[in-house]
């Protein structure tokens, strides 16, 4: 039954076949259950084919209330929310779920808030009753496909050329249930660089391991290269820096470095007691001796003298490195913003990343999911996350293709007991 009479200036509609052009278009009933009823379109073409239904390529959801919150205007019946063929779910529900996990929640919180705002709570076939589900799946194929979609244009194309690119990595460690140890199941490699002198999360992305290769095919995931590099005094890490920057500076970060030797000292105390006196007195200069070459000198001339094998060795080697970087630092009144001495400038950022992710480690074990859902951290973690840009990104994803999805639901599997992040 039609909705609003006869008018013919009532429908905006354009019918979707091209030889029906200038035809007129009225509404025509609608389709779907009350409460997310569908407006249906009548075509009738100028060039004598016979009328016919349509529904637009978006087709949009009845209106539950009479005026939009946002352009503050009246609403019709029929000017509702758009929503994907086939979907049950609207683009902007779909949009504010993805702000949702993107923001820290887990998939089955999205998807309680999703189905309530949404009315999608199914009802007991015998009572009626509606039923809360907690089932976390609807959200998690929504991050699969339309992720990269509001990603896309959000995203860095190429890695900062002025400034620091800050390195680092977040290591998620399980329990074997073989042995009942901890283990490293998979890392989260970080890059921080620096936009008008504040840092913003350039690039995120989860290995099942932190080799050289993984991180030289982190940093080549991007175009360009950074001056500057900051990180941790790491093997894999460094030479994947030189490999894939040859050009740039490397700087180790000096907070891993002092705790690198505090390390050092507590495990030459231990094994070594007969040390502790020494390490006793050298122990309380340490922070001191990183603040500059006129208290790490005499600090190191002072270990030397100790004559502790282990930490003598140290000193030799990465002793030298510090050294080095001091003469390179310059003044701390002359150093920019976006020449830091150590990556702290990403705690802030990637912080909140690791609690969000830490207690749902154990079911993180795609890989490529669990980026795509690092994807939605990272648009937060920039304050980039935003429910309007991404209603918009995802309704011009699917009017390029006819009002469905490109990819299916569920195409990004691992195979049986063979998780990719572990």
């Amino acid at each position: 039954m039609a909705t609003t009479g006869k008018r013919w200036s009532a429908a905006q509609a354009v019918c979707p076949r091209p030889e029906h052009g200038g035809s007129r278009v009225r509404f025509d009933g609608r389709y779907g259950k009350s409460g997310h009823r569908r407006q249906l379109y009548r075509c009738t073409p100028p060039n004598g084919d016979r009328p016919h239904r349509f529904t637009e390529a978006l087709p949009r959801e009845e209106a539950w209330h009479d005026a939009c919150e946002l352009c503050e205007r009246a609403v019709h019946l029929h000017e509702g929310p758009h929503a994907a063929r086939h979907y049950q779910f609207v683009a902007r529900g779909i949009a504010e779920a993805l702000v949702a996990v993107g923001a820290g929640a887990t998939y089955r919180q999205a998807a309680l808030v999703a189905r309530e705002r949404a009315r999608r709570l199914r009802a007991d076939p015998d009572t009626g009753e509606l039923r809360l589900t907690r089932h976390g799946q609807l959200v998690m194929d929504w991050v699969e496909v339309f992720a990269p979609v509001v990603c896309e244009t959000r995203r860095p194309a190429a890695w900062p050329a002025a400034g620091s690119l800050l390195l680092d990595d977040l290591p998620f460690s399980v329990r074997d249930p073989a042995t009942g140890r901890f283990r490293i199941a998979f890392k989260v490699f970080c890059a921080v660089g620096f936009e008008h002198e504040r840092p913003r999360l350039w690039r995120i992305q989860a290995f099942p391991e932190a080799t050289q290769a993984n991180w030289e095919a982190f940093l080549r995931g991007l175009d360009g290269a950074p001056s500057r590099v900051v990180c941790d005094n790491h093997s894999g890490l460094n030479a994947a820096v030189r490999v894939a920057f040859p050009d740039a500076e490397l700087y180790l970060c000096e907070w891993h470095l002092r705790h690198a030797l505090e390390r050092l000292m507590d495990k030459i105390e231990k094994i070594e007691p007969e040390h502790r006196a020494a390490i006793d007195a050298l122990r309380p200069r340490i922070e001191a001796a990183f603040t500059g070459p006129s208290f790490w000198k005499p600090f190191a001339r002072d270990a030397r003298a100790a004559d502790i094998g282990r930490l003598s060795s140290w000193l030799e080697s990465t002793g030298r490195i510090v050294e080095d970087q001091f003469a390179r630092r310059g003044l701390r009144s002359a150093r920019p913003v976006d020449t830091p001495l150590s990556t702290s400038p990403m705690d802030g950022l990637i912080g909140p990343i690791r609690d969000a992710l830490h207690p749902r480690r154990y079911g993180l074990k795609n890989e490529e999911r669990t980026n795509r859902l690092l994807l939605l951290m990272q648009l937060h973690a920039n304050r980039h996350d935003d429910a309007r840009a991404y209603t918009g990104a995802i309704r011009a994803w699917l009017e390029a293709n006819s009002g469905r999805p490109r990819v299916g639901r569920r195409t990004i599997t691992d195979r049986r007991s063979r998780p990719s992040l572990r």
